[in-house]
């Protein structure tokens, strides 16, 4: 059987197909004057003749052994332009015996004494390697001058008269939008991808096509149907929604290679370049948040989805102040209300065996504690700014060797932790064989915890390593900490995205008691302390007690009573919430419980003794007051009451 192979490297839209058809007329004429007939044809059709995996190639080689005697083209370059790879095929036809007729190039495999066959060969790819130059040049150039026309991503197109003028679609800019907003209220990847297919937000490629379709344009581009993690991932990262137009982020070394990613520094990079969607502090916040849930191992809030209430926005920096785990957000529905709280998920999931105290803390005493702090923060905040010094911010100073160091060794702790259960797990299935099954299940548990935080380590660690340092605008980020310190003094509350601008992390200790660290090391600087404060406040409402104590003229008091007026006085207390302080009234011997219930507590001091406390009783900061104690007692049974 003859048969006649015929390839052609692009053809767009069928325009360039009469080439096809012309090797076609060539090999028909040359077999026709032998009275030859072609009994088969082989093509490709818009495929590079560099690379040999080719549908129909592939079938003329499957097909050689079966029917095929001999196969003609018409020059060395249709059957390909990988030099090596030729003479390769060359040999490989005369070791099968079957007879390749090149037209042009005058070759017969079964009479070949052509010394010029690797010249040719080598011209040939010679010619694809000086086509891919020139390409890559011309590219180079239009990449340098940013005129090169790239398809804008999902939320922008190309303005229909003038191709340059890169336009937002405001539908879609409300999507990137919402996966910005979302990433940032606690949600992960996946957790964004599946909202947005349940909704049936259309994805980049469905977008894509429907643009094409409108511009008369058909395409063979794989449409996906669903959102995936990868495309979410590839929003967040992508600077084009802050207006930054990045050319020449990939290239290829060699001809129909894989791409390799271009270091930024090499990039050609063009700032306010076109309207942006996301502005530049919601963005590098998101950066943020992504680095430091690779570093916290962080899997994502359990909340609902938008319109509805994130139940932990203190997730990402909520730590137990003991044994360093992730406070875990519960919610209970009480006869009364819905709590929420938080609790070391350590133990929660091992029991006090690993962590000894739960560190509850609900989460309104905690919004409370922090929204106070931060509006004590506030003119020390303003103060910084306005005699701000890079040499005082010491987590700014890190160098990159500095902070790889420190993970390197928190990995080696890990590491050394890890060697140390595998020992202790030994030592206890010794001493108490009987309970293996439930040892291993402990130290199984232990030892994936321990894994989980060597890899977040790792992936940091790695991301280190590709990254080159870039000094922040830290003055610029410190006056947007501002604006939006004063915004939550003027609510009185914090959301996720408040918290990730403006808190590093939270320590809880075992008392349900928060210590708060602020960004760029602003904790270190600020004079006030959260502890001095709420003795502060609390030595004033100790005060307040002691004279409304005085003033009633009853001889009595009730909870009641004290709790209507400790409310109309401007604090918020409640029946419950005021037997701290009436305990502490009769440790001062102030109150004396009795047996009758309408007058529930005698006041046993007289008014000049009660006098006499009021005045000697700090009501400023008790840096060593003898009621420090009774203080700290007072507020740990305040927050538990």
């Amino acid at each position: 059987m003859n048969v006649g192979y015929v390839r052609l490297s692009r053809d767009d839209d069928k325009r360039n197909y009469v080439s096809i058809e012309n090797q076609m007329l060539i090999i028909r004429q040359y077999a026709a004057e032998r009275n030859i007939v072609i009994d088969r044809w082989y093509e490709d059709d818009g495929v590079s003749g560099y690379i040999f995996d080719r549908p129909g190639f592939n079938q003329l080689m499957e097909d050689l052994d079966k029917d095929i005697d001999t196969v003609f083209v018409k020059d060395f370059s249709r059957l390909g332009r990988h030099n090596a790879k030729v003479l390769l095929l060359l040999d490989e036809f005369q070791e099968r015996g079957k007879q390749l007729i090149v037209i042009d190039d005058g070759y017969d495999s079964l009479n070949s004494d052509d010394d010029t066959i690797g010249i040719k060969t080598w011209y040939n790819e010679r010619y694809v390697k000086d086509t891919s130059k020139k390409i890559k040049r011309a590219l180079g150039a239009r990449q340098k001058e940013g005129t090169l026309m790239t398809q804008p991503p999902f939320g922008y197109k190309r303005n229909e008269k003038d191709k340059a003028i890169i336009e937002i679609v405001p539908k879609e800019a409300e999507y990137v939008k919402m996966v910005f907003d979302l990433y940032l209220k606690g949600s992960g990847y996946r957790k964004i991808a599946t909202y947005l297919t349940e909704n049936h937000v259309p994805t980049p490629s469905m977008v894509r096509h429907e643009r094409e379709l409108e511009e008369g344009r058909h395409t063979k581009r794989q449409i996906a149907s669903e959102w995936s993690d990868g495309m979410v991932k590839d929003m967040l990262d992508n600077d084009f929604y802050i207006g930054i137009f990045r050319l020449h982020k990939r290239e290829r070394v060699t001809i129909h290679g894989k791409d390799k990613r271009v270091p930024k520094e090499k990039q050609n990079i063009f700032e306010n370049h076109h309207p942006p969607i996301i502005d530049q502090m919601t963005f590098d916040l998101v950066q943020e948040v992504k680095a430091k849930r690779v570093r916290n191992n962080y899997r994502g809030s359990r909340g609902q989805w938008v319109g509805s209430e994130i139940p932990n926005p203190f997730g990402s920096c909520l730590f137990c102040k003991d044994c360093g785990s992730r406070l875990t957000p519960i919610v209970r529905q009480t006869s009364s209300r819905e709590r929420k709280y938080y609790i070391c998920s350590t133990y929660n999931t091992k029991g006090r065996r690993y962590c000894s105290k739960a560190h509850l803390i609900e989460e309104q005493d905690l919004m409370e504690d922090v929204v106070n702090y931060i509006r004590l923060c506030r003119d020390s905040l303003s103060e910084m700014i306005a005699t701000y010094d890079m040499k005082d911010f010491e987590s700014e100073k890190k160098s990159v060797e500095e902070k790889r160091a420190d993970i390197q060794q928190m990995i080696s702790e890990q590491k050394k932790q890890l060697k140390t259960l595998f020992s202790q797990k030994v030592k206890d299935l010794a001493v108490s064989p009987e309970n293996e099954e439930i040892i291993n299940e402990t130290y199984t548990s232990l030892q994936q915890d321990i894994l989980a935080a060597i890899h977040g380590l790792e992936l940091q660690l790695e991301e280190l390593n590709h990254t080159k340092l870039e000094t922040v605008d830290v003055r610029k980020k410190l006056k947007t900490a501002l604006d939006v310190v004063d915004d939550i003094i003027q609510k009185g509350t914090l959301d996720r995205k408040d918290i990730e601008i403006l808190i590093e992390r939270i320590l809880v200790d075992e008392n349900g008691l928060p210590e708060i660290e602020l960004k760029y090391g602003l904790s270190g600087l600020i004079q006030y302390s959260p502890a001095e404060e709420l003795n502060r406040r609390e030595n004033m409402i100790i005060y307040t007690t002691m004279k409304l104590i005085l003033e009633d003229k009853r001889g009595y008091t009730s909870a009641k009573y004290l709790s209507a007026k400790l409310t109309d006085a401007g604090y918020k207390k409640s029946k419950k919430s005021v037997l701290p302080y009436i305990g502490l009234m009769i440790d001062m011997s102030i109150l004396e419980p009795s047996d009758n219930s309408l007058k529930p507590y005698t006041i046993v001091k007289t008014s000049a003794e009660i006098k006499e406390l009021m005045a000697n009783f700090p009501q400023g900061i008790p840096s060593d007051s003898v009621y420090d104690q009774d203080l700290h007692l007072c507020m740990v049974n305040r927050r538990h009451a």
